[in-house]
């Protein structure tokens, strides 16, 4: 344990924007605040492309065909939209129908961030498949829902998990894992989603760390 809290802290020194970006994971002030974002970040990351070179730069693009421009100003709005009228920013059907599920799942308890936060209060994790039926949603994108939305909480994906293997023997079983690491990080005495973002950090050298952490100090 000693060592996975060196190496947390290290990684924290190195990118301190990580700790304060986090902060606004789970205020759900991403992208100032803007829950179509939030989402369309969501679906475009459960295809497993690039984070920093795939995904931020598409929803940056998304934010300023259709959010700036005042075409999209809510998620009852983006709900409304042909799916075609977003092929000029990313040519993925599943993640605009995923995009679009997640969206209308949001609606039921609210519209924008209210929705977030509400659907993320009372989604259960034992039950995730319950609380998130949309195709192309699977429990990586669950949980970042869940953090964006304000649930302290890691996602269960392959660097998350082989970051923590290196000092910890972990369950195979995604809601175990989930369970262990949210344990682990408080004993490291980190938050849950800070050692994962920390955890994404750490597969990159120290010029990307340094390059990625002022991209994320802009979303």
């Amino acid at each position: 344990m000693r060592d996975l809290k060196e190496e947390l802290s290290s990684l924290a020194r190195k990118s301190p924007e990580t700790i304060e970006f986090c902060k606004k994971v789970l205020n759900s002030e991403r992208y100032d605040g803007n829950a179509v974002l939030m989402i369309v970040d969501s679906a475009i990351t459960s295809v497993g492309v690039n984070y920093f070179s795939v995904v931020v730069p598409r929803v940056i693009e998304f934010r300023k065909k259709f959010v700036d421009s005042g075409k999209i100003k809510s998620l009852e709005d983006f709900t409304r939209c042909d799916e075609s009228i977003f092929y000029t920013v990313w040519k993925n059907r599943r993640s605009w129908k995923t995009a679009s599920g997640i969206a209308e799942t949001l609606l039921e308890y609210g519209d924008d961030v209210t929705g977030l936060r509400r659907w993320a209060e009372r989604a259960e994790l034992e039950g995730w498949r319950e609380c998130l039926q949309v195709r192309g949603a699977g429990i990586n994108t669950f949980q970042y829902l869940r953090m964006m939305g304000g649930v302290d909480t890691v996602m269960p994906d392959r660097i998350v998990r082989r970051f923590l293997e290196k000092h910890v023997k972990m369950p195979a079983d995604a809601i175990e894992f989930i369970r262990k690491a949210e344990k682990i990080s408080e004993e490291a005495g980190f938050r849950a989603v800070e050692m994962c973002w920390l955890s994404w950090l750490s597969s990159y050298n120290e010029e990307k760390i340094r390059k990625y952490s002022s991209i994320l100090a802009k979303i």
